[in-house]
């Protein structure tokens, strides 16, 4: 039997299949002693809910949120929406394929094409040496395009951090000539190398989680610490310029109330933090406009991340 994905699910179907367990609580029956399990499934096409009225005790002791499960389930029309009434619900220990579970961003060629060529694009030695240093590590440049941005507001995504830093960078190298003062090669390096400790902030299996780095120190700490032993391996990078990249990264949140350690100091940092926003705000708006659940609203429902909701026509 194929597996349905569950945007496929209806009612009626017969589902077997692996699950992201997003939430699950364990509550009591109404009229008759005991308890039952209930549980929020997800994929990368959406959620749906699940009931499990036998053994509930004893599954809501070996799960957690955030496993991968088994289940084998009766899909049923629940109160205009479908639910699953599970009739096994097994944690899953093998090899997992994230992109199961979690939407991978789009572009994605284009944008890794796009990175090399803005590397390329690099007049200034260190600069390019630097870069060429980084992403020409095999491993390291498969976990930087595969990584997600954020967990939830923006590029929350497979992908969403390469995209996110391409973006930002061929944003900086269209505007940056209209600031004579900034230095082109300074702002592009910087945008592509900001959120690069992300690569170690997050990790995907059923969900994007934080790691323990990234809970304990976060990605601009992180991704300090990260540029600063990859300087170390560029023979003769100047002292100057390492400092600037290193505040670039440092500052690139701009605030201190955004968890910034500094606010940006000279001007290809103030437009990075600026180029920065920009793109994080636009993914946010284009996705809870696509996103809404009222197809024919004009507004979506309130959104977390930008404090407001948004007008779609």
């Amino acid at each position: 039997m194929a597996e349905l994905l569950v945007n496929q699910i209806c009612p009626g179907a017969t589902v077997q299949g692996t699950f992201a367990l997003k939430a699950k609580k364990l509550l009591p029956y109404r009229e008759a002693p005991g308890h039952f399990l209930a549980v929020t499934l997800a994929d990368r096409t959406g959620s749906v809910e699940g009931r499990l009225w036998e053994g509930a005790e004893e599954a809501d002791s070996r799960l957690k949120a955030g496993d991968i499960v088994t289940v084998e389930a009766l899909a049923v029309a629940y109160n205009g929406s479908v639910q699953l009434r599970i009739d096994s619900i097994v944690k899953e220990n093998g090899r997992i394929d994230p992109a199961k579970f979690i939407p991978s961003a789009g572009r994605l060629e284009e944008a890794e094409m796009k990175l090399m060529q803005l590397i390329d694009s690099l007049t200034q030695p260190y600069l390019k040496a630097l870069l060429t240093h980084i992403f020409s590590k095999q491993d390291f440049y498969e976990a930087f395009s595969r990584a997600p941005a954020a967990a939830q507001y923006h590029h929350a995504l497979l992908g969403g951090l390469l995209v996110h830093s391409v973006t930002v960078a061929s944003a900086a190298d269209g505007v940056v000539k209209d600031y004579p003062g900034a230095d082109r090669d300074l702002l592009v390096a910087g945008a592509i190398l900001h959120d690069i400790g992300k690569v170690q902030e997050y990790r995907c299996r059923g969900t994007v989680e934080q790691t323990d780095e990234g809970r304990l120190l976060g990605h601009i700490v992180s991704g300090v610490l990260f540029l600063d032993r990859a300087i170390a391996g560029v023979p003769g990078f100047p002292a100057d310029l390492r400092l600037k990249l290193l505040h670039m990264i440092t500052s690139h949140h701009g605030r201190y109330e955004w968890q910034s350690p500094k606010r940006p100091k000279f001007l290809e940092a103030a437009l990075l933090h600026q180029l920065d926003l920009l793109d994080a705000q636009a993914d946010m708006f284009s996705r809870a406009a696509a996103g809404r659940e009222d197809g024919d609203s004009s507004w979506t429902g309130w959104v977390k991340g930008l404090d407001r909701c948004v007008y779609c026509r």
